[in-house]
């Protein structure tokens, strides 16, 4: 349900987009250069064939603004001394992201990573759902990040109001004013107060209380 932000800033685009500015032509525009769906799925490195095939089924599925963020590991070896790894450190871990675009492995429906990041250890430290998150966020770009959970959908009308949300973010208050010689002229700074803006939750299970409600 997420990924409905893509078809809604295309739509966006298509009734109220500059089509002559350079980057708003058809043949440039893509939804995916400003949105990102970006999955935390920690365990894609252990998955077995029927879990890749429903990855892959779900990657052909969606736009190509998904993308899927995991853990990946290797052992230390004799190269992990030298780049000064933990000597109680077994392994190696890295933060992964792949999407519908990455080469495949031979045989095999899994990805290969698109880019892949080391990580100081072991990235699983307390609640895994928060660790979970972190491991993702290097891999985020922009402004604005809603983290939402894996049984949370959405529709594509409640996509429609993403204008209306980020507007939430803008303000035009003046919030210091300093007079300056001449009586008649102000400067105005404003300030950029961090903001939380809450989204109705759709969820798609029952687990938990909120499930169960």
């Amino acid at each position: 349900g997420m990924s409905m932000y893509h078809n809604a800033i295309d739509c966006h685009q298509a009734i109220q987009g500059d089509h002559k500015c350079s980057l708003g032509r058809s043949e440039v525009w893509d939804p995916a250069s400003c949105f990102t769906c970006l999955v935390a799925m920690q365990q894609y490195a252990y998955f077995d064939a029927l879990q890749l095939e429903q990855t892959e089924w779900m990657l052909n599925m969606l736009p190509s603004s998904l993308k899927i963020a995991f853990i990946d590991f290797e052992d230390k070896g004799t190269q992990g001394d030298m780049d000064c790894v933990h000597p109680g450190q077994q392994r190696r871990y890295f933060s992964c992201l792949i999407d519908k675009h990455c080469e495949k492995e031979p045989n095999s429906n899994r990805r290969k990573p698109r880019f892949r990041i080391e990580l100081p250890g072991f990235p699983i430290l307390g609640d895994g759902k928060g660790d979970n998150q972190n491991t993702a966020i290097p891999f985020s770009r922009g402004q604005f990040i809603q983290c939402i959970d894996a049984n949370q959908g959405a529709y594509f009308e409640q996509m429609l109001l993403l204008p209306c949300a980020l507007g939430e973010f803008r303000s035009d208050r003046l919030t210091a004013c300093h007079r300056l010689r001449q009586p008649s002229r102000f400067v105005c700074k404003q300030t950029g107060a961090k903001k939380i803006v809450g989204f109705p939750e759709h969820i798609t299970s029952d687990i938990g209380s909120i499930g169960d409600f």
